[in-house]
């Protein structure tokens, strides 16, 4: 028989009347934490059942939850607009986050905040950061508080990624502004809401690149201007407008530098400690201040066809907007000169004028610069074939000593001067060529500039099936590198034929001067210029060994010298080489038939190489 319980009694009823206004619509069991929750952090969140310890479930009902924020905005404009560290937006969702908490009866013990940062990859510094922390205190925290499910992911893969960790780690995800839970009803409109962030950033991403290749195509640049160029902002009848422009102080600068550079006088190192001298320096940015250039960014410079007016995006080149700093022709010479010096000239331990130049004649490997130290201290520099230091190779050329291969190369430009009473006629042979060969200068310019106009036309043609989706970036990648060849190819011979013709015969007058003065020029000269003289002068310079053991200097002159000196009479491996006691004609006066008095391309000489005591004077 039972009976109802009277005031007395030590049992008390459990009344469960009010636990299903805690639940979602679907009943699920699962209490949704976006519906009708306690204000107080230390209220109940439902009764405990019959079968669990009621003081257990009375303690940890008052035990408030605990909860982590994440907050993010994707861009740093947003993250510092209107003058504050972390913009309106963050502050924003913290707030929000704050009050979800409380409404929950939770509290925030961590928060992480992620600065302009995009949420399309999980790739983000407090992203990974917070899922250390929950992995670390796992099972002591209850809530992960967003403001909306796209601020944690913005594609559907990583959001059920990140949801299956939280899952693992015992945590709930919920969001301030929808309404989010572990109910059925509450899942859908997760996957719906995960969905939508997905479609609505893929498609900003979409209309983003359609806006960059609109302003590609009308000229706009994409991105940062380079050094020589400022960004410029301006408002004209209330829109933003943005463009570039050329930068006062440092166009002049990044032009000066390809001039130099083009001729040759110039590494990229030499020319960056120099363009540091005059002043050039990186724009300053909102995270580092103004600095000096460095040479990767003076390399980057020198191979930027943005600086002839051109904008590279997907790889393709499109006409630009903004100025051009440099011409055609210079930009290619700087470009040859750069592919040259792949593995060519560097600026090692022990730099010589000769060095690049001079090759080992018995295999073509370079001449490298050694040091021998004597006992005393006295160092004694030498050229050492490169293959047989290296064991590249098997050649036996023996070392030879710089002061001796100086004397040997300057013996050749005496040898090489042309005598003076031969230069008239052979400048007014090279005149009356010169006009001759004018006559036809206009009808080939006429087919050239045909030519180029062709090209461009092409050009043009590509770029609008192109930007008509006619052919892929990848052709369109392929082609314009033909055609740029192509038109490189036929500006060049322009350029030739454009050159005055006064200018040619003060070039021919140069050349013949240089041709009868080079000895004495060579031997005033610093060991900058008599770089430059043996590059203009001479393809290489070979050294090798004669049959009685002595070293042999041989010199391939270059065009249009080979020319001038030899009037193509001659062979180039044939020419008789002058010994020690032969009249040389520069240093001596003296006279040869003209075309026995200079040699064509190989010149040569001998000398005692390097005896068996070694660099260094023999001690007693």
């Amino acid at each position: 028989m039972s009976s109802s319980p009277n005031r007395g009694d030590n049992a008390q009823p459990v009344d469960n009347s009010m636990r299903s206004a805690h639940f979602a619509l679907d009943s699920s069991g699962e209490e949704s934490v976006n519906g009708s929750m306690p204000t107080s952090p230390y209220t109940a969140h439902q009764a405990p059942s019959a079968a669990v310890d009621p003081f257990a479930a009375l303690t940890q009902s008052f035990t408030p939850k605990r909860a982590v924020s994440y907050l993010r905005v994707s861009t740093r404009e947003q993250a510092e607009r209107g003058g504050r560290e972390e913009g309106f937006s963050i502050p924003a969702q913290r707030e929000a986050n704050k009050k979800k908490a409380q409404s929950m009866g939770a509290m925030v013990v961590k928060e992480f905040v992620e600065r302009g940062v995009s949420g399309t990859s999980t790739n983000r510094p407090a992203l990974q950061e917070m899922l250390r922390y929950l992995e670390a205190e796992q099972g002591s925290i209850d809530y992960l508080i967003v403001h909306k499910v796209d601020r944690l992911a913005r594609n559907r893969a990583d959001d059920v990624a990140l949801n299956a960790r939280f899952d693992n780690y015992g945590i709930r995800l919920v969001s301030t502004s929808e309404n989010i839970d572990q109910t059925p009803g509450g899942l859908l409109l997760h996957g719906i809401m995960s969905s939508i962030a997905e479609f609505y950033s893929k498609n900003l991403s979409n209309e983003v690149k359609k806006g960059m290749d609109e302003k590609v195509r009308s000229g706009g640049s994409v991105g940062r201007a380079p050094i020589g160029y400022l960004n410029v902002r301006e408002v004209h009848e209330g829109r933003e407008v943005r463009t570039v422009e050329v930068d006062p102080i440092r166009a002049p600068l990044v032009t000066w530098a390809f001039e130099q550079y083009a001729t040759g006088i110039y590494s990229v190192r030499s020319l960056t400690t120099e363009l540091i001298a005059r002043g050039l320096t990186m724009l300053p940015t909102a995270k580092l201040p103004e600095k000096a250039v460095e040479t990767r960014q003076v390399h980057q410079i020198l191979t930027n066809p943005y600086y002839l007016g051109l904008v590279v995006y997907k790889g393709a080149q499109h006409p630009g907007n903004h100025n051009a700093l440099v011409d055609p022709g210079t930009f290619e010479k700087v470009q040859r000169i750069l592919k040259s010096k792949i593995n060519g000239e560097r600026n090692r331990q022990h730099p010589h004028y000769l060095k690049s130049t001079l090759y080992c004649g018995q295999c073509d490997m370079r001449m490298i610069v050694q040091v021998a130290k004597a006992r005393t201290g006295d160092e004694y520099p030498y050229y050492s074939c490169l293959g047989r230091h290296s064991k590249r190779t098997t050649c036996d050329l023996r070392s030879i000593s710089i002061v001796t291969v100086e004397d040997l190369i300057q013996e050749q430009y005496d040898r090489l001067a042309l005598r003076p009473s031969h230069a008239d006629s052979l400048r007014r042979v090279l005149l009356a060529e010169l006009r001759t060969f004018t006559k036809d200068t206009n009808r080939q310019r006429e087919t050239l500039q045909t030519q180029k106009l062709e090209i461009e036309r092409k050009q043009r043609k590509l770029l609008e099936a192109h930007y008509n989706d006619a052919i892929p970036i990848d052709m369109l990648r392929t082609e314009q590198h033909s055609l740029d060849s192509a038109l490189n190819n036929v500006t060049r011979q322009l350029e030739a034929l454009n050159t005055d013709l006064d200018d040619q015969a003060r070039l021919i007058d140069q050349a013949i001067d240089l041709a009868q003065h080079s000895a004495d020029a060579y031997r005033r000269a610093p060991d900058q210029i008599r770089r430059l003289l043996n590059q203009a002068l001479f393809e290489r310079i070979e050294v090798t060994m004669t049959d009685e053991d002595d070293h042999r200097v041989q010199a391939i002159v270059a065009v249009p010298f080979a020319e001038l000196l030899g009037a193509g009479s001659q062979s180039r491996t044939d020419v008789k080489a002058f010994s020690r006691n032969e009249e040389l004609p520069a240093s001596d006066g003296g006279e040869f038939p003209w075309l026995q008095s200079v040699f064509l391309a190989r010149v040569s000489n001998t000398s005692t190489m390097v005896g068996l005591t070694g660099f260094e004077p023999a001690t007693p």
